[in-house]
């Protein structure tokens, strides 16, 4: 898929999960410790589709180019299915549901897509210190006693731990 087609699509990905996640915070007002989750991610996800319509922007000697990256299109997939279901939840979901929509998005590959843009694109990464996923795990252990949230929660905590230990190598 050619580059420019590839940073606006997961650029529209981004900004549907901001969108999900500012939603989510709708739904819990009066929740403050949820609502302020859902809200700090939903930022977080609007500064990734920022970064991206920058990239977008800057592409300019590299279109002519015609830079491609391949490989991606089961995971969009995933991620399109993860995002839909998200958005089906509606603001009669559970606090579990909510969490394990979110989790599920963030067991996706979008996160290192958007890394690969990036870098492709020659373009600083917005938070490449900060984890949301990691973020989002432990907080949804925190906050949920479902076992299948506690799951995926485990799950994205263990891949977040890989990653760090494969950087300080």
């Amino acid at each position: 898929m050619p580059l420019d087609l590839l940073l606006d699509r997961c650029r529209r990905l981004e900004e549907r999960a901001a969108a999900i996640y500012r939603s989510y915070a709708t739904a819990a007002r009066t929740d403050p410790p949820l609502c302020t989750l859902w809200t700090t991610l939903a930022r977080e996800e609007d500064a990734h589709a920022h970064a991206l319509a920058t990239a977008q922007t800057k592409l300019g000697p590299l279109v002519g180019r015609r830079t491609h990256l391949d490989g991606w299109e089961e995971d969009l997939h995933e991620v399109e299915l993860c995002l839909c279901i998200a958005e089906a939840l509606g603001p009669a979901a559970t606090r579990s549901q909510q969490l394990s929509a979110a989790l599920d998005l963030e067991l996706t590959e979008l996160e290192a897509l958007r890394h690969v843009l990036l870098a492709v694109s020659n373009q600083a990464d917005v938070d490449s210190t900060v984890d949301h996923a990691a973020l989002l795990a432990k907080r949804a252990a925190d906050l949920s006693a479902d076992p299948h949230v506690r799951l995926q929660a485990a799950l994205l905590l263990a891949r977040a731990r890989v990653r760090s230990l494969r950087s300080e190598e």
